[in-house]
């Protein structure tokens, strides 16, 4: 049972089933049961509560945004909905079975409960940006529609539809719900911009932001972290879940962090936020991936001369590298300092992205301004002692250093998962899985010298 409540202690808070990742994958066929930090009795049915709450409309045909005529739908629902679950005798909705209709509504709330509630440890309290007009957010779980949206109020989940994977509903998609919580969280923090201020690298932030509040939220399962590191032995670039984001079946996805997009690639402009997030994404993970490196060599766990093997990785790829074996056996001797090492590096990256959040509001958004903040904050928060990798990241990625050009053409109308804007979002572009283009550098200086408190 995994426990987010400050305590410690089970049997305080109430406890619900949902899927860390897609069921669909081989390793998440079975809900895991986790105990939120809400006081066992206290939730009304729907799921609801005092921030939230959860429906199954009927009969909801469009979803909320700008109509054809302009005007401006939003919540509440107020048709008729499906009969809500409710909480057994002792509180708690982990009696909801996958195959009972109530478990949709109910999942989809324990699920952004839990990123709110993972946020609010780096973030404090948050208050909705819409709290002035809607005291809760209103959680829908929709059928026939094949997409995803949060916004000013509201958080509607409809469905994959087979084509683009296996067919199942977003409701049942941590990843995504996740995503959607990722940008009411900034919303939150910056607020609602004007139009004309919400520049390329403005959504491209926002996306970025999104997937990587969901990514340190999933990474706050111990049995992600662990399938995670069995799949990986701790070498991260290799393809995994904690760098995949909204998976549409066990080898497709709309996003990866683990890319190999620089932000050369958008001199001359940009069509798609989603695209524009990516090298932003990617130097965030690279920024991760470096400090979970650098722990394991400071603890001992891996020899700093693994990532000098590293450096050669692409030039190797006929034969089995020395990096997988050191890997390998590195790992077998203590997985549990390798998850260890993860965890601390995950709360970092939390530690960094929730002070830039905080310290972002009052001039424009732009890469550059995003990776000058970033620097300072790790300054601020471990006297550098993280500096070398945050400036590499940014730097392999041109981040700070290569202008972002104009929006071009937009692309086709699409179906997409996540958006920054609040009522009727941006077309969809799906990435594919993407190996970097990057190999891991090398960890300067002597574990000993680098290892402080």
């Amino acid at each position: 049972m995994l426990d987010l409540r400050n305590t410690g202690r089970r049997g305080q808070g109430t406890r619900f089933r949902l899927f860390p990742q897609p069921f669909f994958l081989e390793s998440y066929r079975d809900p895991v049961v986790v105990e939120l930090p809400i006081p066992p009795g206290s939730l009304a049915p729907g799921p609801a509560d005092s921030r939230m709450y959860a429906i199954r409309p009927i009969g909801k045909t469009r979803p909320y945004g700008f109509t054809e005529t302009g005007a401006l739908y939003l919540p509440p629902w107020s048709g008729p909905i499906l009969p809500p679950p409710a909480a057994d005798a002792q509180g708690h909705f982990d009696w909801l079975t996958p195959d009972d209709p109530r478990f949709l509504p109910a999942h989809a709330f324990a699920c952004a409960h839990f990123v709110l509630d993972v946020w609010e440890r780096f973030l404090g309290p948050v208050r909705w940006h819409f709290a002035d007009v809607f005291p809760r957010l209103e959680i829908l779980c929709l059928d026939g529609w094949d997409n995803g949206q949060g916004g000013f109020g509201f958080l509607e989940l409809g469905e994959n539809i087979r084509w683009r994977g296996k067919a199942h509903s977003f409701a049942l998609n941590f990843d995504t719900i996740a995503h959607e919580i990722g940008h009411l969280l900034v919303f939150a923090h910056l607020g609602l911009p004007d139009p004309a201020e919400q520049s390329g690298e403005y959504r491209g932030f926002h996306e970025a932001m999104a997937d990587l509040v969901a990514l340190v939220a999933a990474a706050h399962f111990d049995v992600v972290l662990e399938e995670v590191l069995e799949k990986t032995r701790g070498n991260l670039y290799v393809t995994n879940e904690l760098g995949r984001f909204a998976e549409l079946s066990a080898s497709e996805q709309i996003r990866i962090a683990s890319n190999g997009v620089t932000l050369e690639e958008f001199a001359i402009g940009w069509s798609d936020e989603h695209d524009l997030a990516l090298p932003l994404l990617g130097a965030f993970f690279d920024i991760l991936v470096e400090i979970f490196q650098t722990l394991l060599v400071e603890r001992g766990h891996l020899p700093a001369s693994i990532i000098e093997f590293a450096d050669n990785v692409e030039r190797m790829q006929a034969f089995q590298h020395p990096i997988d074996e050191l890997y390998e056996t590195a790992y077998a001797r203590d997985p549990a300092g390798f998850r260890q090492a993860l965890a601390t590096a995950r709360d970092l990256l939390a530690r960094y992205l929730a002070a830039l959040l905080k310290a972002l509001p009052g001039a424009p958004i732009s890469y550059a301004r995003i990776r000058a903040l970033t620097v300072a904050i790790e300054g601020r928060i471990t006297g550098g002692r993280f500096a070398r990798a945050v400036e590499e990241s940014f730097a392999w990625r041109r981040i700070g250093e290569v202008q972002v050009g104009p929006l071009l053409a937009a692309l086709p109308s699409r179906s997409h998962i996540g958006s920054a804007r609040t009522a009727v979002p941006p077309g969809w572009r799906k990435t594919g899985t993407v190996r970097p283009r990057r190999s891991l550098r090398k960890v300067r200086g002597s574990p000993e010298r680098r290892c402080r408190s």
